[in-house]
């Protein structure tokens, strides 16, 4: 008897962090579907378009998402660059911006993380937390995390960031957080991509980047089901972007 309530607590522990309600519902845009010259073919586009997948689903307004990338990409929204892509200070602006006129404004908009971004938007930590990531995910709500790509050095116990992406989160699992990831290399078609993730245990996080370096204790590593980019050791949350209607 007590193992078999052993087992049906683990199944409704298991159930109770699962987010999976609307995984199939919310949009998997492919950046590279965005064609053109002035817009770079969206090789930058990956900031706008993860933004897209959750407004369009939010406002239910799915046929109009390419208008919407367009719009968030352009210099009066996020300013996205066809060169550097989209900084966190651009995608809290573009956002702002573009909730007022689909929502008549939002009940929260707030950054967790070490990139630079406009102290109004700030929550004051550095360290995505992983508990509020997982739950985040409503018909309400969205979360867009802003994932570094590092190069690992062993001898110095170092990771050297060298770029960075956009996706979309869109669930969780007890073990994985659920992302629609924007990029060609994650596949053009429809794809809920359930990825693992570990907790630092030391090291640095070394760049270029305003805010680094900082102590990797503590930040979140995503791994197996991440399609990271070919030239990078790691994939890590430099941040997440919380929002809700």
């Amino acid at each position: 008897m007590k193992k078999l309530l052993l087992i049906a607590g683990c199944f409704i522990q298991s159930i109770c962090f699962a987010n999976t309600l609307y995984i199939n519902e919310i949009p998997d845009f492919t950046q590279t579907n965005i064609i053109g010259g002035h817009s770079g073919n969206g090789q930058q586009y990956c900031a706008p378009v993860s933004v897209s997948n959750s407004l369009v689903w939010l406002k239910g307004a799915k046929d109009k998402q390419e208008a919407l990338i367009h719009k968030l990409a352009s210099k009066a929204y996020m300013n996205t660059s066809l060169k550097n892509g989209t900084g966190t200070s651009g995608v809290l602006k573009g956002v702002a911006k573009i909730s007022n006129e689909l929502f008549g404004g939002y009940k929260k908009l707030e950054y967790e993380g070490w990139r630079k971004h406009p102290k109004k938007y700030s929550l004051g930590i550095k360290q995505p937390n992983i508990d509020k990531i997982q739950s985040f995910i409503t018909n309400k709500s969205a979360a867009w995390i802003n994932v570094g790509w590092y190069k690992y050095n062993g001898k110095r116990n170092e990771y050297m960031r060298i770029g960075g992406h956009w996706v979309s989160l869109v669930g969780s699992t007890s073990e994985q957080l659920i992302l629609h990831d924007p990029a060609p290399r994650a596949g053009s078609t429809f794809s809920n991509e359930y990825v693992s993730y570990s907790k630092i245990s030391n090291g640095l996080l070394t760049g270029k980047k305003h805010g680094l370096p900082v102590s990797a204790k503590g930040f979140i590593k995503l791994n197996n089901g991440m399609h990271k980019k070919q030239s990078a050791d790691a994939a890590i949350i430099d941040g997440v972007i919380y929002f809700s209607i």
